[in-house]
């Protein structure tokens, strides 16, 4: 065995094959820093530079981790083709393009579960294979390489890494990671039931060292007995396993990573992994031939009432969408996507969308490029901060003054996540919180420049309850376990709450916008109370029309009597169906209607429209925001329909 990636370490060649059995249990001192992995030392700050520069941290946080449900199969015989009938039960998971990368290539994935063990299949476009290694246990990182990693239990630092080349090769081991120094083992008698089955295939080309193709793809099987001696395995229906999937290539002397779940420079950002879940059963081992067995995850009710449906393609008055997720840099905002955005909100009646993702640095630069100055008017971009190192010397101060860099560059507003209060902790495994006094510098200069600040703080009340027989968004909660807030780990959501209202008081000169209605839509008493002692307190009300449309009385007297402090917002990325969904319960007095357009199905109840007058309409729609953001007469003068 040896000792691998090591944070920090010089780097070191691997030792050789037949030595590395003779080794103690205790890993040893030869260590290695490899690319993608990890910071390098000072001594090799070029290959740093290239490091951070691919590894694109800043988009680590512009979406919450992902959930994805593994289905159940028999086993099957992996070929490296990906073409037992099996995988027709499961669709394919994009990867996700890291930071500067340039190549832009189709990377993805898919996977099952057995009673023996589980199964990836990895597919990715490409040009060359720039693979030379021709054994087990090397550098593959250093070379096109598919990577996944498997954390079965949170509670235990260990977790299992894998990674296969275009060629076949693979580097399986364990690895225990301490606050973020790691060392890693070769699977301990690595043979028999434990041997890992892989196959690997080429489209337009041979499946040879540097030759020229089309694409790749690898088929693995892990055996149950290699994630030995790690816990929640195997898995049972309902386990879930923490996990992220990654791609480096190496092509036109550039090279690119892509991850599932957003991570920063270290592909060991375990904190950041998504979740897997397992036991989703596929069609055809559904029973059909009792109702009575029917599940509650398959139940769809489908109203038998017939209602009038009024449809409003374009709102009353051009649209401020102040809650909106874009996506940062050059990368993303290709001239292209930033011409589709524009046609639907042409189509919708939009004027200006908020952009939250803008990153910092470079990323915030490229995104007011492709944003703000190419289109005057039409989009307004929101910074971020960087809390990753918050416990860090000088932390407050470096992300002050990095925010006011942003704000010079064209940021209009800063967001924050509800990862703050829920996800970021020191050494010790403690929260940073919302009121935290390391905060007060960035509150403070929000004011100081009049920059609003878009805060999302907790999440519906049903997340942090138990997910049980009682939860009413249950259907939601089951497919995306990873937003289950119920438990010791976290704080209450009244206490968090507490927190953003502390620094809410705290800092009266700083405008704070509530994202999703304050999040807390399900008591609207409550808002009103935190409406009327905070002045420098506004709410959107994106991704919450299903809990305002379902108590139309009480939400119409609310937008009645706080009509100057509620604005419009979304949290979908463009849509034309979806800001009609909106519109309807804005404007009209519809009845009992759906809302999955809108945003996505949030419980299995239909809503009211709350038929707002012309004055509060032209408030919500654009007038707060425009007073709040500091803008003037609507773009392309649109007016009252």
């Amino acid at each position: 065995m040896w000792g691998i990636k090591r944070r920090d370490a010089d780097a070191t060649s691997m030792p050789p094959a037949d030595q590395t059995t003779q080794r103690n249990h205790m890993p040893s001192c030869a260590v290695r820093t490899p690319l993608f992995h990890h910071r390098l030392p000072a001594s090799f700050i070029v290959v740093a530079a290239t490091l951070l520069s691919i590894a694109g941290s800043t988009d680590a946080f512009a979406a919450e981790p992902p959930t994805l449900i593994v289905q159940k199969c028999e086993d099957f015989e992996v070929t490296g083709h990906g073409d037992n009938q099996a995988w027709e039960a499961c669709d394919w998971v994009s990867l996700n393009r890291r930071g500067n990368g340039q190549l832009d290539y189709q990377s993805r994935f898919k996977m099952l579960y057995s009673d023996n063990g589980v199964y990836v299949l990895f597919d990715g476009a490409d040009q060359r294979l720039t693979a030379t290694m021709q054994a087990d246990f090397l550098d593959l990182w250093n070379e096109d390489v598919f990577e996944c990693f498997f954390w079965t239990n949170e509670k235990d630092p260990v977790y299992f890494e894998y990674e296969i080349s275009p060629l076949g090769f693979e580097l399986p081991i364990l690895v225990p990671n301490l606050d973020g120094k790691f060392l890693g083992w070769r699977p301990w008698h690595y043979e028999g039931d434990k041997r890992i089955q892989k196959k690997v295939s080429a489209t337009g080309g041979k499946n040879e060292s540097m030759s020229t193709v089309t694409g790749w793809r690898a088929e693995v099987f892990f055996p149950y007995a290699v994630l030995e001696p790690l816990r929640n395995v195997p898995p049972k229906t309902g386990t879930q396993w923490r996990a992220n999937f990654y791609r480096v290539d190496y092509d036109q002397k550039k090279t690119t990573g892509w991850d599932w779940a957003r991570v920063g420079p270290s592909f060991h950002d375990i904190e950041n992994f998504g979740t897997l879940v397992f036991g989703k059963v596929v069609e055809s081992e559904k029973p059909q031939d009792d109702i009575r067995d029917l599940k509650l995850a398959d139940w769809q009710p489908k109203s038998m009432l017939k209602t009038k449906v009024t449809r409003v393609n374009t709102p009353s008055y051009p649209v401020i969408d102040v809650h909106n997720h874009l996506g940062g840099g050059a990368n993303v905002l290709t001239e292209e996507r930033v011409k589709r955005y524009l046609q639907v909100m042409d189509e919708a009646n939009v004027e200006t969308v908020i952009n939250l993702d803008g990153g910092w640095d470079d990323k915030l630069k490229e995104t007011v490029a492709a944003l703000d100055s190419a289109h005057p008017g039409r989009f307004l971009t929101f910074a971020l901060i960087n809390l990753r190192d918050f416990e860090t010397e000088g932390w407050s101060e470096r992300e002050t003054a990095r925010l006011r860099k942003s704000f010079e560059a064209g940021a209009k507003g800063l967001k924050f996540h509800k990862s703050l209060g829920l996800s970021y902790r020191n050494q010790a495994g403690n929260l940073l919180t919302i009121d935290d006094e390391r905060l007060d510098p960035i509150w403070e200069l929000c004011g100081e420049m009049k920059r609003p600040v878009m805060i999302h703080t907790a999440d519906p009340a049903a997340f942090f309850t138990p997910l049980d027989r009682f939860n009413e968004r249950w259907h939601e909660l089951n497919a995306h376990p990873g937003w289950v807030f119920h438990g010791d780990r976290y704080p209450s959501r009244e206490e968090l709450l507490e927190q953003r209202n502390r620094a809410i008081a705290k800092h009266p000169n700083t405008t704070f916008i509530g994202a999703h209605f304050g999040n807390n839509p399900e008591d609207l008493e409550t808002v009103g109370q935190w409406l009327d002692q905070y002045p420098n307190f506004h709410i959107d009300i994106d991704a919450r029309i299903s809990e305002l449309g379902r108590q139309p009385y009480s939400s119409r007297k609310f937008f009645l009597k706080y009509q100057d402090r509620i604005m419009f917002g979304t949290d979908t990325t463009p849509d034309p169906n979806a800001y009609r969904l909106y519109y309807r319960f804005l404007e009209t007095d519809d009845e009992y209607f759906d809302t999955a357009e809108s945003h996505h199905r949030q419980g299995f109840w239909n809503i009211y429209g709350i038929f707002l007058p012309d004055n509060v309409l032209e408030k919500v729609y654009r007038g707060n925001a425009a007073r709040i953001l500091g803008l003037k007469s609507p773009v392309n003068a649109a007016s009252k329909n």
